[in-house]
This record gives C-alpha cells, sequence and structure tokens, in this order.
C-alpha cells in the first residue's frame, strides 16, 4: 500500500511539470529579488516576510539587491515593505508572491528563469515582465498595495486592479 501511495505522490508531482493554466508549479523552487535603482544615493530599506518565516530588515544601497529563495506550496504568499531613506517616509507594502499562475506567468517572468524581480526606483516599484520585454511599473510610492493587473499584450491599457 505504502508503494501504491509513494507512486501517487510522484505522479501527482509530475503534474506541475505540465503546462496546465489552473495549476501554479507547486514544490519547485523560486527567488524573490529586490534591487535598488532609486536615484541620489539613497538607500532602501527592505523587510520581506511570509506566515511562516520573517527575515531580517536589510539596507541596501544603490545597485544592490536582497533575493531569498523559497519552494512553492499551495499556500505560499511573501510580501515585502519597502523604504526610501534617508528618513524612510516614503514607502510602499505589496505583494511580492503569491502561488497561482496568474501571478508567476502574468506579473513575474514565469518558472523560467524562476525570479521575480522587483525594482526600487524614484517612480515607484517595478515589476521584470517577460511579456513587456522588460520592468513594469506597478506601484507608486505611499500608494495602498493593490497589485495591477498586467493587460494582455494585444489589449489596450487599462488600470485595472484586483486585490492582492
Amino acid at each position: 500500500m505504502g508503494k501504491y501511495l509513494l507512486c501517487l505522490f510522484f505522479i501527482l508531482l509530475s503534474f506541475d511539470s505540465i503546462d496546465s493554466y489552473l495549476m501554479p508549479p507547486l514544490f519547485r523552487k523560486f527567488n524573490v529579488e529586490i534591487v535598488n535603482q532609486l536615484e541620489f544615493h539613497k538607500i532602501l530599506r527592505v523587510h520581506c516576510k511570509s506566515k511562516s518565516h520573517d527575515f531580517p530588515i536589510t539596507y541596501l544601497n544603490i545597485g544592490e539587491s536582497f533575493q531569498f529563495k523559497f519552494t512553492i506550496f499551495p499556500k505560499t504568499l511573501y510580501w515585502c515593505n519597502l523604504w526610501q531613506g534617508p528618513n524612510y517616509k516614503h514607502y510602499v507594502v505589496f505583494a511580492a508572491f503569491r502561488p497561482d499562475k496568474d501571478f508567476i506567468d502574468g506579473t513575474c517572468t514565469g518558472m523560467h528563469p524562476n525570479v521575480c524581480r522587483w525594482t526600487a526606483k524614484e517612480e515607484g516599484v517595478y515589476v521584470r515582465n517577460k511579456q513587456f520585454e522588460g520592468e513594469y511599473f506597478m506601484y507608486t510610492w505611499d500608494a495602498p498595495s493593490k497589485i495591477r493587473k498586467i493587460p494582455p499584450v494585444n489589449a489596450p491599457s487599462s488600470e485595472s486592479e484586483f486585490d492582492s
């Protein structure tokens, strides 16, 4: 009986290699990267966490990055708080990772190269997105933490939002 359960487990595990629209790539490794591209030598204060893991606050100089790796589970959710130095009164809070296919493929760059790269700039926070072959503006500083839905390539640009 144990051999059959083990076989069934590996079969279910292999489903994440199938390019299914509905199923996120569970139990695969993923990375989130935060990059400081602020101007005027501003330091970026970063604090990312999940329900089960709280990273220490990190301070990034211009050009530096903070990266963390994890395994995707069904309820994996990471959010990050970013503050602009030197007085750290401008901030943004956002979902840096959600375990759904729309977020992984639509917001981030998908499972290849399996990194969701967020870049802090003067205007706000951008995400690298392969659909737009570059960075896509997502959040303004001091803004509510809503995720801007990235429109399909052929669709007209809209500012549609949905809750994170």
